[in-house]
């Protein structure tokens, strides 16, 4: 019998997920409850067995496949799987999608479809392609539609995911941090985002602005309007880390952040191998 099998007993099913109960409440007076912040939760179990996300950082999503099921990935995300699934690489949406998802959007050529072909239950982990977390998204909640930051997409389940692509504006396309074309994942199934360090929600009213670092969001609503704004002054703009512009992001609709992006990432590396810090190296 696999060794996978009595964790896979608390897996979760999406039928019953409400995206607003993956995060937990704030402490009442904290600063994150009076920034109208709430942060991602460990997910909760109703005994149902579809799904499950184990860990705390680095995560993994485990994942039930009945028959018929399939779970459609980013390449290079899988960490086990039963020996009845079939692995297939399509271009989920045909060439002209997939070009564009891949020159426009940062997003990659291929998509890896995992499909149960038996007639018994198989499972898979999934992880994102870096140090990260992993965010569910119900998209019937959202309207059936979200905008996600460029590779932030891991998997969609029982879904065929359908991504389109509209133009940002020059200024917001050039400085927004987005990049000219902002993507919209669109389905009516589960979706599964990655986003790295702490992960927060805000729920934005009719109206209401929020300041954001460019490279900390991680997804919008498509009722969230998105812009951006000068971080200040020329000394501000020029050393105080922000950069010439910060985005904004004007509700109503929910709006995702993360607290360490891939980018930020990146640039301590880099910092680092370039010798900056590093006095103790000889």
């Amino acid at each position: 019998m696999s060794t996978y099998v009595p964790a896979l007993l608390l897996l979760r099913s999406f039928s019953t997920m409400n995206f607003q109960d993956e995060f937990k409440q704030a402490d009442a007076g904290s600063p994150l409850a009076q920034a109208g912040l709430m942060q991602l939760s460990t997910p909760q179990f109703n005994g149902q067995v579809q799904w499950q996300i184990v860990g705390d950082e680095s995560q993994i999503l485990e994942v039930v496949l009945n028959q018929g099921d399939a779970v459609t990935t980013e390449p290079g995300t899988m960490v086990h799987m039963s020996s009845g699934l079939s692995p297939d690489i399509h271009l989920s949406g045909g060439c002209g999608q997939a070009c564009t998802r891949s020159c426009c959007a940062g997003e990659s050529f291929f998509r890896v479809k995992y499909e149960n072909s038996t007639n018994t239950p198989q499972h898979i982990g999934l992880t994102p392609n870096f140090p990260a977390k992993i965010v569910p998204i119900n998209l019937p909640e959202f309207g059936g539609r979200i905008t996600i930051k460029s590779r932030a997409f891991m998997c969609a389940l029982n879904c065929q995911p359908t991504f389109s692509y509209r133009f940002a504006g020059l200024g917001a396309g050039c400085c927004g941090g987005q990049g000219f074309v902002l993507n919209d994942l669109s389905g009516d199934g589960m979706a599964f985002l990655n986003a790295s360090g702490t992960v927060l929600m805000r729920n934005l009213g009719a109206g209401e602005e929020l300041i954001c670092d460019q490279s900390s969001v991680v997804a919008f609503q498509s009722t969230v309007n998105f812009t951006i704004r000068r971080a200040g002054g020329c000394l501000m703009c020029c050393c105080g880390g922000e950069g010439l512009f910060n985005s904004v992001l004007t509700g109503p609709g929910i709006v995702v952040l993360q607290s360490m992006p891939i980018e930020k990432i990146a640039a301590a590396l880099a910092f680092r191998s370039g010798g900056g810090g590093d006095g103790g190296a000889q």
